[in-house]
């Protein structure tokens, strides 16, 4: 009986720690992007929307949330490193800056495509990932999203 205690306490104060590690994560990174952010099952979900982009989808204006335009990241701890992975909607025009500021920042980009056809005016997605210190990493994205133009509170 004095094993199972033992055993169950033992598995119960490893979860607690990573719990809040990870409500201490999505604070810290409340701070950083200046939004809300939501913490499930140890994963900090950052989600700006692009409200500063003008997209119609085959000739009918849309909202943003409606069309995706959203920069969606996800950070997850992992053996004392962070890995991030994240989508981000731009511009034609936007691309080499954001490229440009992951690339410095050792953030890899893993692709960059389209998700509709008939939208004007035209959107590319980009998906990146990287693992490191949650406060670095999230720096950089933070410069690569404030390269689009987009303005933080």
């Amino acid at each position: 009986m004095k094993h199972i205690l033992f055993l169950s306490l033992l598995c119960f104060s490893l979860i607690i720690p990573a719990k809040v590690s990870a409500q201490t994560n999505c604070m810290m990174l409340e701070e950083i992007f200046e939004t809300k952010v939501e913490e499930e099952k140890g994963i900090c979900k950052v989600e700006i929307v692009r409200k500063n982009l003008n997209v119609s989808h085959m000739g009918i204006k849309l909202s943003p949330e409606t069309m995706g335009l959203l920069f969606h990241l996800g950070f997850e701890n992992i053996d004392g490193k962070t890995a991030v992975m994240g989508e981000m909607p731009l511009m034609e025009d936007e691309v080499n800056a954001v490229v440009d500021e992951l690339r410095k920042g050792k953030i890899e980009v893993s692709a960059i495509h389209n998700h509709m056809i008939n939208e004007e005016p035209r959107v590319l997605y980009l998906h990146f990932q990287g693992m490191g210190d949650l406060r670095q990493q999230a720096g950089i994205i933070k410069r690569a999203i404030a390269a689009t133009g987009h303005k933080f509170n």
